[in-house]
């Protein structure tokens, strides 16, 4: 854990078990002015996030001791004790790194409740970016909230509602702020009970609260309960209370106050709207599937009773109802049926209108109304109050959401900005969707690219060594085609030169850009690079290969150059899998010495320095080179199997066989047991080297 930091820049804690991807973090943090605490594992997190108060915390998904979905809990946790136990506790963000188009990881990351995730590769300006908007968002909540404070500490005691009740629950006493909040008058409400403003459904409760208090010696409690307006809307209020007690300690009332916390409460609703929505649309396989359970939200939430979504048929040249929802109920079922058989010119009543001027439109009062035509039918269903917002994706309108109330309900314009951002949110859906479906169809004609181009990678690889070094190696392309490739061959009567390198991605354009890398170093191209000198090697396919706006053309590489008279092993691993040295010691016990850098991909930074190592091979040791194709196996126990777990069936293999260099195929079964899929999700290269 890396704990030397200052106060003066925004402080980001990272929790990634790969010391390149830290080393790539803390670079990009540190050139944009913040200050890194780095951990390499969940419980590290835990314990550095207590010490100091970060900014903002970057969790890896998978991590040994505790990985990063239980991190994010355990901190969501801690992060609830401090905002009970404070008002003024301010939410850290966490954002999850997680796989590309890994599902499960992004949904596992919303439910441990991170706020944001990005995906693997890392790529700079989207972290740059996605950092930037959530400290900007932090800081302004901050900013927001410290006015909001200084602003309680005037007005409070002038908007709180004073009252006081006697035993019967008879209005005895009430402050201005009562009409304020409620809209009746103190001299209309005095004598009657309070109750009587109570929401139906919250009475009891109200009830409960005031036993309490008058049976049981209860000093003081408080509640949140919706209440009736005198204009007929339903609010929130948070009353404090307690028992008034005469000279002989006999209660003789209540008193309390009373809070309205309207906004506040929408505020949260309207949140958890968004957060619902988001989860369904990150979830549903279906266009329809997704928009009937988002309307099924809307309404149970925020209280409408049914709501349709409208399509424009362009063959038809007018809006149709494609899906809806309703409670149940013979009416609301009638009204949906009856308007299945509807279509809508544009401009043409509440649909049409808002396809035609992109514009919410809220109507109170459907039966008066002249826009709208469903007059009858929402007359028979009890239908009062219905709006309509705009589904679409930057400027194509991609159609209409309309959902309806029994009672009269006043326009909101904070909902209204809310519908409109759903509206968004589910253009981007729908255009993802059909894009989905579009590359499905593409991608059926891909496959047969795919399976030539991986063929025409295994007639690359070279043949297996049977020299003064023995060499076998094992390939299974991917169903998708990753960007494995690898190679040996002898520099002179000296030295050996081994490598394998894997670019980001799947697909032909990977596979192509390995191929490249082959050729230049196979065919020695690079103009004054001295190719026994593995880091010089590196740092100029890292000048030649940098990574696109994209994200894309980078790769990982493990380049090595054995001297077979000094019995010398030179290296340069730029963030590949540690390559594995097994051999003998002297008590027959075996040693596994694991052969890696300090180094980022190529492509990261063009400026990079690569580092490289040297160590020594005994007689009779073999040299492991994978990529993490062999050990990024999800077991059936929906764990990852893991390098540590690699190495030990090495260390089995080389230890229970007679000539370790001789088959690769028990090895292959072993590995193939642990897969309970019938292909690899990533190419397979194992390479053993054996001297």
């Amino acid at each position: 854990m890396n704990l030397s930091i200052t106060k003066k820049a925004p402080i980001i804690l990272i929790a990634d078990d790969e010391i390149s991807t830290r080393r790539l973090l803390r670079l990009i943090l540190n050139k944009e002015g913040y200050q890194v605490i780095e951990t390499e594992n969940g419980q590290d997190c835990l314990n550095a996030f207590n010490l100091y108060q970060p900014e903002i915390v970057l969790l890896d998904a998978i991590m040994p001791i505790m990985d990063g979905f239980t991190c994010c809990r355990k901190l969501n946790q801690i992060q609830s004790r401090r905002a009970f136990a404070s008002d003024s506790f301010q939410q850290i963000p966490i954002l999850m790194i997680t796989g590309l188009d890994d599902r499960k990881s992004v949904d596992l990351a919303f439910e441990a409740g991170a706020i944001d995730y990005i995906t693997k590769p890392l790529h700079r300006d989207v972290l740059r970016q996605r950092l930037r908007y959530l400290l900007e968002a932090k800081w302004a909540q901050e900013a927001l909230r410290e006015k909001e404070q200084k602003y309680r500490l005037v007005v409070n005691n002038l908007r709180e509602g004073i009252f006081q009740l006697d035993l019967e629950d008879n209005l005895t006493f009430l402050n201005p702020a009562w009409q304020e909040i409620t809209g009746f008058s103190v001299e209309e409400s005095l004598g009657q009970k309070l109750s009587t403003f109570i929401h139906d459904e919250y009475i009891l409760v109200y009830q409960n609260y005031l036993k309490l208090l008058l049976t049981q010696n209860q000093p003081e409690c408080s509640f949140e309960l919706q209440y009736h307006s005198q204009n007929g809307d339903v609010g929130w209020i948070k009353i404090y209370a307690c028992p008034i007690q005469d000279s002989d300690r006999n209660i003789i009332g209540i008193s309390g106050t009373i809070n309205n916390i309207t906004k506040q409460k929408l505020r949260e609703i309207y949140q958890k709207v968004d957060y619902q929505t988001t989860k369904v649309l990150a979830e549903s396989l279906s266009i329809k599937d997704a928009i009937t359970n988002i309307i099924q939200i809307i309404c149970n939430n925020l209280g409408w009773q049914l709501g349709e979504f409208w399509k424009f048929k362009v063959q038809d040249n007018c809006l149709s109802p494609i899906t809806s929802w309703s409670f149940p109920g013979d009416k609301l079922t009638h009204f949906i049926r009856d308007s299945s058989e509807i279509s809508f010119l544009s401009g043409q009543s509440l649909v049409g209108t808002v396809w035609e001027t992109e514009n919410s439109l809220w109507i109170d009062e459907l039966i008066e109304h002249p826009i709208f035509l469903r007059t009858d039918l929402s007359q028979q269903a009890d239908l009062v109050t219905s709006f309509g917002f705009l589904v679409f994706h930057g400027l194509e309108k991609l159609g209409i959401i309309t959902l309806f109330c029994n009672k009269k309900k006043q326009e909101d314009p904070e909902l209204l900005r809310l519908m409109t951002t759903l509206g968004s949110q589910i253009g981007q859906f729908i255009k993802r969707k059909q894009a989905e479906i579009k590359l499905q169809q593409q991608n059926k004609l891909l496959q047969s690219e795919l399976k030539q181009a991986g063929k025409y990678v295994i007639s690359l690889l070279p043949s297996p060594l049977q020299d003064k070094v023995q060499i076998q190696h094992l390939f299974i392309p991917s169903i998708d085609l990753g960007g494995d490739i690898f190679d040996y061959y002898w520099l002179d009567e000296q030295k050996l030169v081994i490598y394998l390198l894997d670019v980001s991605g799947h697909g032909v354009r990977p596979a192509l850009l390995s191929v490249s890398v082959q050729n230049l170093l196979r065919s020695q191209s690079l103009s004054n690079i001295d190719f026994s000198e593995p880091n010089t090697v590196v740092s100029e396919l890292n000048r030649m290969f940098q990574m696109d706006e994209r994200g894309e053309n980078y790769f990982t590489i493990w380049y090595g150059v054995y001297d077979i008279l000094e019995r010398k092993l030179v290296y340069c691993s730029a963030a590949h899998p540690p390559a594995l040295l097994i051999y003998p010691q002297k008590n027959n016990q075996l040693n596994t010495q694991q052969l890696s850098n300090e180094n980022i991909p190529v492509g990261m930074l063009s400026e990079f320095e690569f580092e490289q190592s040297v160590c020594d091979v005994r007689p009779n040791s073999s040299l492991y080179l994978f990529s993490d194709g062999v050990y990024e196996i999800a077991t059936s126990e929906n764990k990852t199997w893991g390098i540590d777990a690699l190495s030990i069936t090495l260390e089995e293999y080389y230890q229970n066989s007679s000539q370790p260099h001789s088959n690769l195929s028990s090895l292959l079964q072993k590995i193939q047991q642990i897969n309970p899929q019938e292909n690899f999700g990533d190419d397979f290269s194992l390479i053993e080297i054996h001297f």
